[in-house]
C-alpha cells in the first residue's frame, strides 16, 4: 500500500480513481489528529491568510482585466485540485465540491459563472490561484499595490511549501522513491 500511497501524491487527481482513492487517504490521515498534524493545520491556516490578503487586489485586476478578454483561461485544465490542494482542504476541515470528471482541458472552468468563480479564493485549486495570463500581470505590475500584491503571494507560496514538507513528514509515502 505505501507505493501506491506514493503514486496518489504524485499523480493526477483529474483522474476520477485517483481522485476517489486520494481522498480515502486523506480521510483516513486526517482522522487521526497528531501534533505534526496540528502544525499542517496551522500552516494551512496562515496560507489562508495570505491568499484573502491578496483577493482583494486580484478581483480588482480581474474585474479590469478579465471581462474584455477573448481567450478566456478560466478552463477546465486549471480547475481540478492536485493531492497538495486536497491536503490544504483537509487541513482546513474542508472537502472539495462536487466534480465533473471527463471535460475536456479547454472547456470553461466547471466553477465559472458570468460573474467570474463562484468559489472563494482561499479554496480554489493551485491551478486556479497560482496562474495569472500575460494580460493579468501586464495589468497588476502598474498598480501601485503591485510590491504588496507580490510579497504576499511570496509569503503564500513558502507557506504552501512548509505545509507539504510537514506533511511529507507524516505521510507514509514518503519513503518511496
Amino acid at each position: 500500500m505505501d507505493k501506491n500511497l506514493y503514486t496518489l501524491r504524485y499523480s493526477d487527481c483529474r483522474d476520477s480513481h485517483i481522485y476517489n482513492q486520494t481522498i480515502h487517504y486523506l480521510e483516513e490521515i486526517f482522522q487521526s489528529p497528531s501534533d505534526q498534524m496540528i502544525k499542517i493545520i496551522g500552516i494551512a491556516n496562515n496560507f489562508r491568510k495570505e491568499l484573502e490578503k491578496i483577493n482583494q487586489f486580484v478581483q480588482q485586476t480581474t474585474r479590469a482585466v478579465c471581462p474584455y478578454c477573448k481567450d478566456v483561461c478560466c478552463i477546465s485544465k486549471h480547475g481540478y485540485y492536485n493531492c497538495e490542494d486536497l491536503v490544504y482542504l483537509y487541513a482546513l476541515g474542508l472537502r472539495p465540491p462536487h466534480y465533473e470528471f471527463g471535460r475536456k482541458d479547454s472547456d470553461p472552468c466547471q466553477y465559472l459563472s458570468e460573474h467570474g468563480c463562484i468559489m472563494e479564493r482561499s479554496i480554489r485549486p493551485s491551478g486556479c490561484n497560482w496562474y495569472f495570463c500575460d494580460s493579468l500581470l501586464d495589468h497588476m505590475e502598474i498598480m501601485p499595490d503591485y510590491k504588496i500584491f507580490d510579497d504576499s503571494l511570496r509569503d503564500a507560496a513558502e507557506l504552501w511549501l512548509k505545509m507539504m514538507e510537514e506533511f511529507d513528514r507524516i505521510s507514509p509515502c514518503q519513503d518511496n522513491p
